[in-house]
């Protein structure tokens, strides 16, 4: 599915469907453990992280508040996965695109906004309990940007389809760490327990590990938090679509 944004740009979302799946690992972090089954409503999630191009026609249509770095966008990186957001401005989008999505009457209330954790997780490794999107083998420069084998970041979509998720979902595994909608809490997650809050203050958990960061990071199963108000030049997000209202 897409949803066609301002100036005729589309974001490419894909299904997850309902059901179980194996979420954080055993023997690599006590932030990941215990191991355990997370139920999870249908969702849909974007198959790419949002891009440059997509997060300045937001910012023309919406009249957000940019912040200096980004209204400059650098020729032919419309297509490169926007950064230097803070976990707010991107939440912003997503509510800003769902507010576009539901201008064409779909998805009646649903909820537009960053995939929590689990969301995150179960779209890059699916129900099998993988440990990468594409399966067990260990990364290599055909999947994904890690480990500095780039010199710069890659557009979305490079490594399209061997480094895809079983969904279809790419580049969940480096080129920019991903904003999720979650505080770091310890696990077992639930999503009803507080952790899904976006009023209260606290780290949020960035997934996918980025350029820079060798393959243990890129499990999907790893966990990294950030300062919510903070941006980074390796921080992006993607956009979710859930019957699930997370907030308050």
């Amino acid at each position: 599915m897409e949803i066609t944004l301002a100036s005729g740009l589309e974001l490419a979302l894909v299904r997850i469907p309902a059901g179980e799946f194996w979420m954080g690992a055993e023997f690599w972090s006590v932030q990941e453990e215990p191991r355990h089954r997370v139920i999870l409503q249908e969702y849909w999630i974007g198959k790419y992280a949002v891009t440059a191009g997509q997060y300045a026609a937001f910012l023309r249509s919406s009249g957000y508040p940019a912040r200096p770095i980004q209204l400059e966008l650098p020729p032919g990186k419309a297509n490169y996965p926007m950064v230097n957001v803070t976990w707010y401005e991107a939440q912003a989008f997503c509510r800003w695109a769902g507010g576009e999505l539901a201008a064409d009457g779909l998805f009646k209330g649903w909820q537009a906004r960053l995939p929590g954790e689990a969301e995150w997780e179960k779209a890059a490794r699916g129900v099998d309990g993988r440990e990468y999107p594409w399966g067990n083998e260990p990364p290599d420069a055909s999947r994904c940007n890690y480990a500095h084998n780039r010199d710069e970041l890659t557009p979305v979509g490079h490594f399209s389809p061997l480094g895809d998720s079983p969904y279809g979902c790419a580049d969940m595994a480096g080129n920019v760490y991903e904003w999720t909608h979650s505080l770091n809490w310890p696990y077992p997650y639930q999503a009803g327990d507080g952790r899904e809050s976006e009023i209260d203050a606290g780290p949020r958990v960035v997934r996918g590990g980025a350029a820079y960061t060798y393959s243990g990071y890129l499990r999907c199963s790893s966990r990294v938090t950030n300062d919510p108000a903070n941006s980074y030049t390796t921080r992006g997000f993607r956009f979710c679509l859930s019957p699930v209202h997370y907030g308050s």
